[in-house]
C-alpha cells in the first residue's frame, strides 16, 4: 500500500459518483494542477491529507494511513443552493460508497470512511461562487 493508492481509493469513489450522476461538474484534485474558466462552472476540489503513516503493534510498524478527506463544492451563485446540496449528495455517496459490503478495493488499502460532514454552505462576499463544505475523516490500512 502506498500514500498514492490510498489518495486515489478516495478520489476515485467521489469522481465515480460524481461523473455518473452529472458528467457537467468540474472535479479539481488537490496534487494536479488546474485552471478553472469562468464563472458559472460547478466544480469541486478535492483534498486529501494524511495525519498518520504507521502503527506501532508489538513487532514492526504496519503501514496504517489515517486523515481527512475535504470537497469543497463551488456552485454560481445565481444556481440556488439547491445544486449544492445536489451535488454534495453525490460527493457523500461516493465517500460512503467505500464501507459498503460490495465495495471492491483496486487499490490495495483497505479504506474506510467515518462519520461524514456537511454539506455546511458559506457565502462569500464578492465571490462569484457559493461554497459547501464535505469532509470526513478516513483510515486505510495493509
Amino acid at each position: 500500500m502506498t500514500l498514492v493508492n490510498a489518495r486515489a481509493a478516495f478520489e476515485k469513489a467521489i469522481t465515480d459518483s460524481v461523473n455518473d450522476s452529472d458528467p457537467t461538474v468540474k472535479l479539481i484534485y488537490d496534487n494536479i494542477p488546474q485552471t478553472l474558466s469562468g464563472k458559472t462552472i460547478t466544480y469541486v476540489a478535492i483534498s486529501v491529507t494524511f495525519n498518520q503513516a504507521t502503527v506501532q503493534t508489538h513487532g514492526a510498524a504496519s503501514t496504517y494511513y489515517s486523515g481527512a478527506v475535504q470537497c469543497n463544492i463551488y456552485v454560481p451563485k445565481n444556481k440556488g443552493t439547491s445544486v449544492l446540496s445536489a451535488v454534495g449528495e453525490l460527493v457523500i455517496s461516493g465517500l460512503t460508497s467505500i464501507n459498503a459490503s460490495d465495495y471492491t478495493d483496486t487499490f490495495s488499502c483497505k479504506p474506510r470512511v467515518g462519520e461524514v460532514s456537511g454539506p455546511i454552505p458559506i457565502e462569500v462576499e464578492d465571490r462569484s461562487h457559493f461554497l459547501g463544505i464535505v469532509s470526513c475523516a478516513f483510515s486505510a490500512n495493509s
